[in-house]
């Protein structure tokens, strides 16, 4: 699962580059045209896919925690990586779970309907591009939804 690969890599803030790269390659695989780097940042992207209105967006975080190394699936505290990094807010998790809602839209766009449906790759979100990513993006959407 895309989520387990990401809580694997447990990368901090702008270094996230293999979470980056099980993201966008799987989106190129399900014929995404992906956009990276982004926003001047090495580790966000952009992937869209279909043409036209409406645009929808969906912003996907990934980045892990210093010193927040967990076992997976266990119930008490144990350490992974002693002093290792984690996904101590899932965003393991919420980078997937946007991407499965930016691969239903596809599905509704595959099926004949006009629209396109944008992922953003949000990297370092704990770290202060959670206030620069989605400003960027707006501004890319309000053009986008413009034309």
């Amino acid at each position: 699962m895309l989520s387990d690969g990401i809580w694997e890599c447990a990368e901090t803030a702008f270094s996230e580059f293999k979470s980056v790269k099980l993201l966008t390659d799987f989106l190129k695989r399900e014929g995404f045209t992906v956009n990276s780097p982004a926003f001047g940042i090495d580790t966000a992207f952009s992937a869209s896919f279909g043409s036209g209105k409406p645009v929808i967006g969906f912003l996907g975080e990934f980045d892990a925690l210093a010193g927040l190394s967990r076992q997976a699936d266990v119930f008490e505290k144990a350490e992974y990586i002693h002093g290792g990094n984690g996904h101590g807010c899932g965003h393991n998790l919420l980078g997937a779970g946007a991407l499965a809602a930016a691969f239903a839209v596809k599905s509704y766009l595959e099926a004949g309907n006009e629209g396109t449906v944008i992922y953003f790759g949000c990297p370092g979100e704990e770290g202060g591009s959670g206030k620069v990513i989605p400003t960027r993006l707006l501004e890319r959407l309000r053009r986008d939804m413009s034309r």
